[in-house]
């Protein structure tokens, strides 16, 4: 049957759009190119220990309204273990930093934090910020937006930030958050996340207690069909129909054409130029945008190693993990004693190494923060290397960012969409229910789905300047 809308992509953008089109009772068909959902967030059963592993370990944040919202719809909100008694754990040249919120207004809430780092960070490389967050707390988002065209290392020290303390936390920062090194990430993007960070005094992380793939993927795809809504696995787009001015349809790997009114192009900007036109805007536009890639490593022990769930270590080219997950304290289903998954960020700089490499230098770095690991049996060990974690935040990108709307009958989803919010799941999640709104309001329903970014409050939100689109 001819569906109402066609949605190419069954990652976290195309999944949300799919699952708020469908509820509101269009026939929704998605299309897929490869054999399982998830795009670049999902899992699988790894073939020798059985346990689900995601393609990498994510994190989420409590700030993630859309996020939280499109788990509550698919009644898996209850799987996300949310990390509340401390933000995180800093492994610092053998020292263990734990880091916490609350305790007063933002963006005061993290002077709790200076016994804990004033033996690593002497007290005028943290001062050295004062005028970044002076800055940063005053301006609203088309001000932040103005940065773009630098990196955010030349940023920082224009506004005096100790070199110290750019290597020591910013560059930790920039990849962890936005997978680029702040020599070449955006300005702009790096302070929209500063900009966050000091107007909540009550972030949270989430860990997926489930694989990825069971805690939206699979729960979306379930709801798509109970609402009378198919998708497609195997079943590659490889261009777009066209008549009467307007997109009208798909046309499918096999030759099949696939006409519907509405189509959401909701997969990464490396896949756009194979659907468009080269002269297409759009396709122009994703040309732009390069992928950072990843390496994500799995090691299954024989023992428990340690208690923390969650632990990083500052940034630093010469080192390879940027971030470790103890899965066995936050999966229960776990089949061995400790199971540690880690992410090596930026990854170009280890590619040419072999898995068992790999896996050699990241056991090294585990047991450098739980020496038990180093007596431990490894029992297993796996490598998943990625070629686009997301779209490099490099400068000149967050004002390239297209917007939803394409063309009559196209429209756009994605990490890398202009959603207000930086590349994550929160943004794919976010784009999708923007698509689904404009699909909505071409057929005449008008109808909010998407949940705006979070504001900052605290003393920030009496010092920014205010004006349209002050949001972050």
């Amino acid at each position: 049957m001819r569906p109402d809308v066609v949605i190419i992509g069954a990652g976290i953008a195309g999944l949300s759009s799919a699952v708020w089109l469908a509820e509101a009772g269009l026939k929704v068909s998605v299309f897929e190119a490869s054999d399982v959902p998830g795009g670049r967030a999902r899992s699988w059963v790894d073939p020798v220990m059985a346990d689900s592993v995601d393609i990498g370990p994510h994190i989420l944040i409590n700030k993630y309204a859309n996020m939280c919202a499109l788990l509550e719809r698919l009644g898996t909100a209850d799987q996300v273990l949310w990390q509340t008694e401390e933000l995180l754990v800093v492994f610092d040249r053998g020292r263990s930093i734990r880091f916490k919120v609350g305790g007063l207004p933002a963006p005061l809430h993290y002077l709790r934090n200076l016994p804990r780092i004033l033996p690593s960070v002497p007290l005028r490389h943290l001062l050295s910020n004062t005028r970044l967050a002076w800055n940063t707390l005053r301006s609203s988002a088309p001000e932040l937006m103005r940065l773009d065209d630098r990196s955010g290392r030349e940023h920082l020290e224009r506004c005096g930030v100790s070199d110290f303390f750019i290597d020591w936390f910013w560059a930790s920062a920039a990849i962890a958050m936005l997978a680029v090194p702040v020599e070449r990430c955006s300005a702009a993007s790096l302070m929209r996340l500063l900009g966050q960070a000091l107007g909540h005094n009550d972030i949270a992380f989430g860990m997926p207690k489930v694989g990825l793939s069971d805690l939206y993927a699979w729960p979306a795809i379930d709801f798509i069909r109970r609402h009378g809504g198919d998708v497609q696995f195997g079943c590659a787009v490889d261009g777009l129909l066209r008549g009467q001015g307007r997109i009208t349809g798909v046309r499918l790997n096999d030759g099949a054409e696939v006409e519907a009114p509405a189509v959401v192009l909701a997969v990464q900007p490396t896949a756009i130029a194979a659907l468009l036109p080269e002269t297409h805007a759009l396709a122009q536009t994703a040309r732009r945008f390069q992928p950072s890639p990843y390496i994500s490593c799995y090691l299954w022990f024989d023992r428990p190693i340690t208690t923390t769930r969650f632990w990083a270590r500052p940034w630093c080219p010469e080192r390879f993990n940027t971030d470790f997950y103890n899965l066995s304290n936050i999966r229960p289903a776990t089949r061995s004693a400790a199971l540690i998954a880690s992410n090596i960020i930026w990854s170009q700089r280890v590619e040419h190494l072999s898995d068992a490499a790999i896996i050699e230098a990241t056991r090294r770095e585990i047991a450098e923060f739980a020496p038990q690991a180093q007596r431990a049996v490894l029992l297993s060990a796996s490598v998943h290397r990625i070629p686009m974690a997301i779209a490099a935040a490099f400068p000149g990108t967050e004002t390239a960012r297209p917007r939803t709307a394409v063309e009559p009958g196209l429209w756009l989803a994605g990490d890398w969409v202009d959603s207000g919010l930086p590349y994550c799941m929160e943004s794919a999640t976010r784009s999708g229910a923007l698509a689904a709104e404009a699909v909505l309001a071409a057929c005449g329903v008008h109808r909010a789905l998407a949940l705006p970014p979070p504001k900052p409050g605290g003393l920030g939100r009496w010092l920014r300047s205010g004006g349209p689109g002050e949001d972050f």
